[in-house]
């Protein structure tokens, strides 16, 4: 039933894409010429923030959200999400969160050109483009693509260097200077902090090791091989003395149940009845966090977390968990199958990719850590 339910959450990603690319591009074309009638004005003190799409993106946008603050004194900053991605904003502090899932026609009306400066996070959406071109007198957004007519201040996304640094270019180019080292860290609410320390005091966890063993619905050819994950799992618990927790949403536990068939050793799993805020809290509580190129891996470098990345379809220049006691592990000669700025998620060639990736490779880069 979960392995049905990923299928069909991949299958309905691929149409909103389809409907975005061809009913998208149609509209842009329309609005493009509207584009004439932009008035040059003083950047104020209102921004919004569209992200619409993916976990680890909405983790690193925040590095955005902190910079407009910091560079703009009194600046209100909304965003523009959805449900997928609520709980990551909700851990942040914000003036307002817009949910495009709930009410969003009355927002939409009610917001027609009200933005100072609208800042499209997305790679690749048609559709966060024309929101921006709606609410926003100024928008930036990404270079050489066919909804860049609508932007202002067009952005080069450049693969040769984090994603983080193609956030920032975003803000530099209304002639700001400002850089990070780190991520910025969220605070989930007590509530889901009080259940964390609970489950890990029950289970009498002190000193542990989070896994997260699954992937997004595109691209699960970036998912190391599950009997790899079971042998570094018994390697831990047996030769480090280490509590082992898989963390990861619940539409992933299939997986880790059968990680678990494999295993010698006892582990603990935090999939079903674990929301995103509890992730976000027990990923906190973690020593070292290791990850396959997903959501969660961005989570556990913003928490602070010694954080391991495994990539083989992407490369960790670009998506790597930042911060400099985090690294990416990547040792495929393939180059990479993902392109995120034209919506290419080839989801092949599993091996070649992950395969490089051994089990001593993790056991070592985890020792250094601890």
């Amino acid at each position: 039933q979960q392995k049905r339910s990923s299928y069909q959450e991949n299958q309905m990603i691929k149409l909103q894409r389809l409907i975005d690319k061809y009913i998208g591009s149609i509209l842009i074309f329309f609005l493009s010429f509207l584009k004439v009638f932009d008035k040059k004005k003083n950047i104020k003190k209102r921004f919004l923030i569209i992200k619409l799409w993916a976990i680890g993106d909405s983790v690193i946008s925040l590095v955005l959200i902190k910079a407009i603050k910091t560079l703009y004194n009194g600046a209100k900053v909304d965003v523009l999400i959805r449900n997928q991605n609520k709980d990551i904003f909700d851990c942040y502090p914000l003036d307002n969160i817009h949910n495009m899932d709930k009410k969003f026609t009355k927002f939409m009306f009610k917001n027609i050109r009200k933005y100072d400066v609208v800042i499209d996070c997305e790679p690749y959406l048609n559709l966060s483009a024309i929101y921006g071109f709606i609410l926003g007198k100024k928008r930036i957004g990404f270079s050489d693509q066919f909804r860049s007519l609508l932007y202002n201040n067009k952005i080069k996304f450049n693969k040769k260097q984090h994603m983080v640094q193609n956030y920032l270019d975003m803000v530099r180019s209304l002639g700001k200077k400002y850089d990070v080292d780190k991520l910025e860290k969220m605070t989930p609410p007590k509530k889901n902090i009080i259940k964390i320390k609970d489950f890990l005091k029950k289970n009498k966890i002190k000193k542990c090791v989070g896994i997260s063993v699954g992937v997004g619905g595109s691209a699960k050819n970036r998912m190391w091989y599950e009997k790899r994950f079971a042998t570094l799992s018994d390697k831990i618990i047996k030769e480090l003395k280490l509590d082992v927790v898989f963390i990861d949403s619940p539409n992933n536990d299939y997986i880790v149940q059968e990680i678990i068939s494999h295993m010698s050793q006892k582990a603990h799993i935090a999939t079903k009845g674990f929301d995103l805020k509890d992730r976000i809290a027990l990923i906190s509580r973690c020593s070292v966090f290791i990850s396959n190129d997903s959501g969660l891996m961005h989570v556990g470098a913003a928490q602070g977390c010694r954080t391991i990345g495994l990539f083989g379809p992407n490369t960790p220049i670009l998506w790597g968990p930042y911060g400099k006691n985090n690294i990416g592990i990547y040792k495929t000669r393939l180059p990479p199958s993902i392109d995120n700025v034209k919506a290419i998620f080839k989801d092949e060639k599993r091996m070649k990719y992950m395969g490089a990736i051994s089990v001593n490779d993790v056991f070592l880069t985890i020792k250094k850590k601890i």
